[in-house]
């Protein structure tokens, strides 16, 4: 990047800054960030993000999807990047929800993805009740770009859902840098009720084929691994949202 590049960077991160500082100044500060880029890439990199829709992020830094497994040491649900792409992996499905101000929630059968305590999480919840604070995301446009996003903690400003390149959560220095381990494109798996399909949209279709092993089955060369074991029982515990 150009000396001049760097300094516009800069220029933008400071505004972020001092826009947290302002009431409802870090949404519009977004807001028009996110418009100017989209006409001057004449496209929405946010046009999927619509209430209902189902999507996966592919992170920039691993190539792979976010999805839900289950930590091997705690039991715990967690994330990470190195899911597959397309319907065949539902652990890395997001029902889009949309919330105030231009902000949004992502989960995968009440699971939300969540930045807390500094850290990116998963936060299980239940239907009716209202989606967690810490998972409470702002979505900003990668500038210069037409398909790439950022997604912003609004709890805690200037944090960022991010992974490394092996598809691990990053550490807190990465997450509170918006490089390319923070950066995501969309994936269209669904459109949700009564939303207006795009043009050219390339939502991936459901096949009548079986399901191909996972990720860490194929990884392994082998089914039997206890990666994919551990894959296989949160299949069971999430559900697939219907298109």
């Amino acid at each position: 990047m150009s000396f001049l590049g760097n300094l516009g960077k800069k220029a933008v991160e400071k505004a972020y800054d001092l826009a947290s500082k302002v009431e409802g100044g870090r949404d519009y500060l977004t807001t028009a960030a996110n418009t100017v880029n989209s006409l001057v890439k004449g496209k929405d990199a946010r046009v999927y993000l619509k209430p209902g829709n189902v999507v996966q992020f592919i992170s920039r830094a691993s190539a792979r999807s976010i999805q839900i497994v289950v930590a091997k040491d705690t039991n715990e649900l967690i994330c990470d990047a190195i899911g597959g792409t397309g319907s065949f992996f539902p652990n890395a499905y997001w029902l889009v929800v949309c919330g105030q101000h231009g902000r949004y929630y992502f989960h995968n059968n009440y699971n939300y993805l969540a930045i807390k305590n500094g850290k990116i999480a998963i936060i299980p919840s239940s239907v009716g009740e209202k989606p967690p604070a810490e998972a409470e995301l702002r979505v900003q446009d990668v500038l210069g770009s037409a398909q790439a996003i950022y997604l912003e903690s609004v709890q805690t400003p200037g944090y960022f859902i991010s992974f490394d390149e092996d598809g691990s959560t990053a550490d807190e220095i990465k997450i509170k840098t918006k490089e390319k381990f923070s950066q995501f494109e969309i994936q269209l798996i669904a459109y949700g009720p009564g939303i207006q399909p795009e043009k050219d949209d390339h939502t991936l279709e459901t096949s009548n084929e079986a399901s191909p092993p996972s990720y860490w089955a194929a990884a392994a060369n082998t089914s039997t691994s206890p990666t994919a074991n551990r894959q296989s029982q949160i299949g069971d515990e999430t559900t697939s949202p219907k298109s």
